[in-house]
């Protein structure tokens, strides 16, 4: 009698049987699932965490002050600054073209269009904004206002830099002269250019569990509704300054600088075109209402992860953080830099 596992072929050979197709089907089947998960797994556990940090580390900004534009181009000078921001993430600089005299009038810097030139042939990759810093009673005044909108009009037109960043200090909230200036500015420029404006911290938060500092002033709050009409005038980023809190505690300015990351993520991204989002890491010495013990610049990348996270899905809108400035920016400073917040190994 011949068992049913085996026949004999014509050849002579033992054919050993498969048993029914099904089986075969449902064990290939399972271990595709399998597969399946295991790769599912892995995605999810290193793959999307590193583009995530990736997405968040990977667009930064310095300020390059007056120095670099007012005296002759050094190149070496250049060209060892153009390494550095390459090799730190940095894609893009705000670089100051001109100092305010007492008189109103501006003080151009003779050489920015050759350090523009010699930067770039350095970091080919690089963006260059012309910085412009203005006080809130600058902004206020009509006639320095003319003055800036003609200096971001050549600096884009005859020096040739990507666009222009307007450094309004104190600010007031739903200061029309403000929104004046914006607009002046991007019909200077032209559509094509990038503009940027910096954004001040909320001074009263209204979430009651985040700490208020010395600089407690009401007007110096931009409410929602502002902060969208800001965002709304063709602006292509935002750069939030959540600096001089004259808080006491870094823990305390930690948990300050993630409610100002989340406040404006969250206002901007209930726009049908929001702005990207770019939050400054202070570096400069100390000042009125700044400790710099206290607010460093391991605490302030601690809260602007904190902002993002609070923020949610808005928080994809925070594309990376700007080095405010670059003068002041020291060794131990450009280590916490590398490691907090590019993940990588100092050395």
């Amino acid at each position: 009698m011949v068992r049913r596992s085996q026949v004999r072929s014509s050849r002579g050979h033992v054919r050993i049987e498969q048993g029914p197709a099904w089986i075969r089907w449902a064990i290939a089947l399972a271990s595709g699932v399998l597969v399946l998960v295991v790769v599912i797994v892995l995605i999810t556990q290193f793959v999307l965490p590193a583009l995530e940090d990736d997405a968040s580390t990977g667009d930064n900004r310095t300020w390059l002050e007056f120095a670099w534009t007012s005296v002759p181009v050094n190149d070496d000078a250049v060209r060892q600054l153009g390494e550095r921001l390459k090799s730190y993430s940095i894609r893009s600089v705000y670089l100051e073209c001109a100092a305010w005299r007492a008189d109103g009038t501006l003080l151009e810097g003779e050489h920015v269009a050759e350090f523009a030139e010699k930067l770039r042939a350095a970091y080919p990759e690089i963006t260059i904004l012309a910085w412009l810093r203005m006080s809130g009673a600058e902004i206020d005044d009509a006639d320095r206002r003319a003055v800036a909108i003609g200096l971001a009009e050549k600096a884009v037109r005859e020096w040739t830099l990507d666009g222009v960043q307007l450094n309004g200090r104190g600010v007031r909230n739903n200061s029309e002269a403000f929104i004046q200036m914006v607009r002046a500015l991007r019909t200077a420029i032209g559509p094509n250019a990038l503009l940027s404006v910096t954004v001040p911290a909320d001074r009263i938060p209204s979430d009651p569990d985040v700490p208020i500092g010395s600089t407690a002033e009401p007007d110096l709050t931009w409410d929602v509704n502002f902060k969208q009409r800001v965002a709304l005038l063709r602006v292509d980023e935002v750069v939030v300054m959540p600096h001089a809190s004259g808080l006491q505690d870094s823990a305390q300015y930690t948990v300050w600088v993630a409610y100002q990351v989340a406040s404006y993520a969250t206002a901007i991204d209930e726009l049908d075109r929001p702005a990207d989002i770019i939050v400054a890491l202070p570096t400069y010495d100390a000042a009125p209402d700044r400790d710099p013990e206290v607010e460093n610049v391991r605490a302030a990348i601690k809260g602007v992860k904190d902002g993002v996270k609070r923020a949610e899905s808005a928080g994809e809108l925070v594309k990376g953080v700007g080095l405010y400035e670059y003068k002041s920016t020291d060794s131990l400073e450009w280590t916490y830099f590398q490691t907090d917040w590019l993940g990588k190994k100092s050395g």
